[in-house]
């Protein structure tokens, strides 16, 4: 799909990363897309130029609600991740967790239990759990990689 797109001459960025694939012991790192299912385009879209993406094999829809009204990453957020992928950093993907969320702990001693995320920073969230009969809660620290939306 981006081989096809830039062929057409389209300005297309397919974000890529390496991870680890398969078993042990066959298993190796392979460049994969960092958004799956996702390839940024930066052109001017007419109906046109539409119909040739959304033709193009592979390409289920362009996000927006038709050509004329198109939905927008914004400039800034997509050149950050081209920088970090430029880069030589390890990057991987992350999920995105907003304060508020109900979140799982999924690794480490406190595996398993399920809470709130009342501080996502950095490194470290606050996670908190709720005794809601005596309208108590409890918060701990916990590495930010080790929750997932629950």
């Amino acid at each position: 799909m981006h081989d096809q797109l830039a062929s057409r001459g389209f300005d297309v960025f397919l974000p890529k990363h390496l991870a680890w694939t398969g078993r042990a012991p066959r298993r190796r790192r392979l460049e994969q897309p960092l958004f799956a299912g996702y390839l940024f385009v930066r052109d001017p879209i007419d109906k046109a130029r539409y119909i040739a993406i959304t033709s193009t094999r592979g390409v289920a829809r362009i996000l927006g609600d038709g050509w004329d009204r198109l939905a927008a990453v914004p400039h800034a957020e997509v050149d950050a991740v081209r920088r970090l992928t430029a880069g030589d950093a390890q990057v991987y993907r992350h999920r995105l967790l907003h304060d508020g969320d109900r979140v799982r702990i999924v690794g480490g001693p406190l595996t398993g239990l399920e809470g709130l995320l009342v501080r996502a920073h950095h490194a470290r969230s606050l996670f908190v759990v709720s005794v809601g009969l005596l309208q108590r809660a409890v918060a701990v620290e916990v590495d930010a990689a080790l929750v997932e939306p629950a």
